[in-house]
């Protein structure tokens, strides 16, 4: 079976839900938090935590109002007709938070779609309303995905599945290694091009579906031989 596995912020949404919400709610100390992070001085759970820390104030409604400006790429739901017609399962695997992703699905009518993201509290203090993420998902022996995605790509696939990944970022660079096919846009093409990882660019998801279709026509579709070595040395491991 064929399965797809999706990153959300800037991919399933046309944008990076989360580093809006914290520039727009923490202004300069969410940009050094983040740069931080990249240049590698703090994990991605040390950088949730600041951005969110750094909030002043937000409270749950505050929070609705503000994400009722993002919406999914145009061509999402196009696509996810296309994967149900075909019946192939498509996750979806955020670093950011459960709070926005759940209702942004939601407001798209794709509340069905299964997703894992960290999850975030809203706790009151004095006259403030504080962000307190927590991490249900994440893996002690990796740094680089505040929720683990890898682990729900190997846990939610079997031997004989063909895994899809489609992503832009960081947090998708541990995932597309464990990917026999990689749809990649902005940074992650960079990545693929340095760790010579085959993928497919795409601008919006009416090219993933179109690259896909094309895919599925063949006759017989190879696995990526370096994905089915990571794979089985994690479950070796294990």
């Amino acid at each position: 079976m064929l399965r797809v596995f999706c990153d959300f912020d800037g991919t399933a949404a046309s944008d990076d839900v989360g580093e809006q919400l914290f520039r727009t709610s923490a202004g300069g100390k969410a940009v050094e938090i983040v740069q931080r992070y990249f240049r590698g001085e703090i994990n991605a759970r040390q950088c949730l935590q600041e951005e969110c820390a750094a909030v002043e104030s937000l409270s749950p409604e505050e929070f609705e109002r503000f994400i009722e400006q993002f919406a999914l790429d145009p061509y999402f739901d196009e696509f996810i007709r296309f994967c149900e017609s075909r019946e192939i399962p498509v996750v979806i695997l955020s670093d950011g938070l459960d709070f926005y992703v759940g209702r942004i699905l939601r407001r798209h009518g794709v509340e069905h779609l299964p997703f894992f993201a960290n999850h975030v509290e809203f706790v009151r203090e004095d006259s403030r309303t504080k962000l307190v993420p927590s991490f249900p998902f994440t893996d002690s022996e990796c740094d680089l995905c505040a929720n683990c995605k890898r682990n729900h790509l190997l846990i939610l696939s079997g031997d004989d599945d063909l895994i899809v990944y489609v992503g832009d970022g960081i947090s998708d660079r541990c995932p597309i290694r464990y990917a026999d096919i990689v749809f990649a846009k902005k940074r992650l093409i960079k990545y693929c091009q340095e760790q010579n990882i085959s993928y497919h660019a795409f601008v919006h998801f009416g090219d993933v579906r179109h690259r896909l279709d094309q895919i599925l026509q063949r006759k017989r579709v190879k696995k990526r031989r370096e994905a089915v070595m990571a794979r089985r040395e994690v479950f070796m491991q294990g």
